[in-house]
């Protein structure tokens, strides 16, 4: 009899044991789910923050990750802050430039972001390039994709106007043109004349200087001798066109000037002009050498082999 109570100690002893391990499974799960809802509170606002911080400008963020010192007590939570001040960073940078895209954002959402990861490069579309065999270069297709939606009402469109080719400014009209600026002429001739000055001044002090205008002079001299020729040549083809009017007005059939014509009347002009000065005979001399080279090329330098 003397045993028996400590069987029953020890009997309730192992019920209270029992109970408490009845009451240990619904205290934890108690326990998981307000660590549940604190992550989840604490994740509402880390999400919150990161929309803040994705207004802020690339230069801010900058600034406050400079300024940030991460607590010292662990490694892994120091990894854990710098990536998430990476990622905030890129996301911010992404809005301002607008390429912001939906592959990041799953990859942003799916965990941490480690140190080693790299961002993604934009890749090029592989059909866009072509080439028919390893050897030959890359080419790009020519081909363009057709729009959808086509044009129904014509828009009006701005035509751009040239005036030398539109008629609201006249037609050209050459005599008149050179009545109108025939003062320019004088003008280029007393520069001439200036520059003639100039260069018997210089030629002992300055060479160079000197060089210099008397090549200038010699392209004023030379558009100015074909100036004068093209008013030479107007002048016989406004002639002819008048004494074949003439002819017309007599009942003729009329004679259009070809190239070769008028050519010919500028020599015999030019002939006549100096048929009486001393002139002449330098003239011909000159178109007897030109002549003569144009036939000295013409012939072979060595005979055939018979």
């Amino acid at each position: 009899m003397g045993k028996l109570p400590t069987k029953i100690e020890q009997y309730s002893s192992d019920e209270d044991s029992g109970s408490e391990s009845e009451l240990s499974p619904l205290e934890s799960s108690e326990e998981e789910q307000s660590e549940a809802e604190a992550y989840s509170d604490e994740g509402s606002k880390q999400a919150q923050l990161r929309k803040q911080l994705a207004d802020v400008p690339f230069e801010q963020l900058i600034r406050l990750q400079r300024q940030i010192k991460p607590p010292s007590s662990s490694l892994s939570h120091k990894r854990e802050t710098k990536a998430q001040v990476k990622r905030d960073i890129r996301r911010a940078l992404r809005q301002q430039t607008g390429k912001e895209s939906e592959s990041e954002e799953t990859s942003d959402s799916s965990g941490p972001e480690t140190m080693a990861s790299k961002p993604s490069r934009p890749q090029a579309n592989k059909g866009q390039f072509h080439r028919e065999t390893k050897k030959m270069p890359t080419m790009m297709s020519s081909k363009r994709p057709v729009g959808r939606f086509r044009q129904v009402v014509d828009m009006p469109q701005g035509k751009t106007r040239d005036p030398r080719f539109d008629n609201l400014s006249g037609n050209f009209n050459e005599d008149l043109f050179e009545k109108s600026y025939e003062f320019l002429n004088q003008q280029q001739q007393e520069e001439m004349d200036e520059m003639r000055r100039q260069i018997a001044r210089l030629k002992h002090k300055s060479p160079s200087e000197a060089n210099r205008i008397q090549r200038a002079l010699e392209i004023m001299q030379s558009q100015r001798a074909a100036k004068e020729q093209h008013k030479r040549s107007q002048e016989l083809k406004r002639t002819h066109r008048k004494r074949e009017v003439e002819a017309i007005k007599q009942g003729k059939q009329p004679f259009y000037l070809g190239k070769r014509d008028l050519r010919e009347m500028q020599v015999a002009q030019q002939f006549n002009k100096l048929k009486g000065s001393s002139k002449l005979d330098k003239v011909l001399e000159k178109r007897r050498k030109r002549n003569a080279n144009k036939d000295h090329r013409s012939m072979p330098y060595q005979r055939r082999d018979e």
